[in-house]
């Protein structure tokens, strides 16, 4: 290699290096997409047909190099849609102020849950996610991003998308500890995705990230075992999404 070459080559290289270090902070915004049929039994058939195969939320993801705090953008949109094909009933979303918050100096996720019109703040020691990491590469949002999955307790499978032109081990949800920002999350290929589709690496604003406070204070196997019980009573499955749903006619 020729001396001109081997600069030019070593100018590149810090200057990368210079891009990844000053990438500290940002907002993230994310569209979930929710298969609701999926959670649909065989006897719910007629169910089917009153709800949309898929319903979309979007949530922000604000960072820094040792919080982050992922939550839902504020409402800017009619609740009411009216179902595709349907006549009579209307499908109402109401979009759950659920927060997760991580802080990666303390090892600790501090989640705000609402249920049945309440609040709750649940806090929990970190655990490491027991990621696989793989070579297959795709492009989201510009970011060249490489695959890692898992399998979760509940037998779930886990694939994220993660750029390391980004280098802070965060994402979406509660998922985190790779080494750049996850910019996609899929659940059993498509029962969720979580996908990024805007992204502002900005200095952020006073109060963007802070950690969530207003609600009571339970431990997550009380918050199960109440939405549990509460699910059963009302004879309906529960899950993720970030919404509730009802329908009128």
């Amino acid at each position: 290699m020729t001396m001109k070459r081997y600069l030019l080559a070593m100018l590149v290289c810090a200057s990368w290096a210079f891009v990844t270090e000053k990438i500290d902070q940002g907002v993230i915004t994310y569209t979930t997409k929710v298969n609701m049929h999926k959670r649909l039994s065989s006897e719910q058939e007629e169910m089917k047909k009153m709800v949309p195969e898929f319903t979309s939320t979007q949530n922000q993801l604000f960072f820094n190099q040792s919080e982050s705090l992922f939550k839902p953008l504020p409402p800017d949109e009619n609740p009411f849609d009216q179902v595709p094909g349907a006549d009579g009933p209307r499908m109402i979303r109401m979009v759950l102020q659920n927060e997760t918050y991580l802080d990666r100096d303390e090892n600790m996720i501090t989640q705000l849950k609402e249920f049945m019109g309440k609040k709750y703040i649940i806090k929990q020691e970190t655990n490491r996610l027991p990621w696989k990491l793989e070579d297959e590469t795709r492009k989201i949002q510009g970011y060249i991003c490489k695959k890692a999955f898992y399998t979760d307790e509940n037998e779930k499978e886990i694939t994220a998308w993660y750029t390391e032109a980004i280098r802070v081990p965060i994402g979406p949800e509660n998922f985190f500890g790779l080494p750049g920002l996850i910019l996609e999350i899929a659940i059993n290929t498509d029962d969720m995705i979580i996908t990024a589709d805007k992204i502002d690496l900005r200095a952020l604003k006073k109060n963007e990230l802070k950690e969530p406070k207003s609600g009571q204070e339970i431990t997550d196997g009380e918050y199960r075992a109440m939405v549990e019980e509460q699910m059963e009573k009302m004879g309906a499955q529960g899950g993720q999404g970030g919404f509730r749903m009802m329908i009128r006619n």
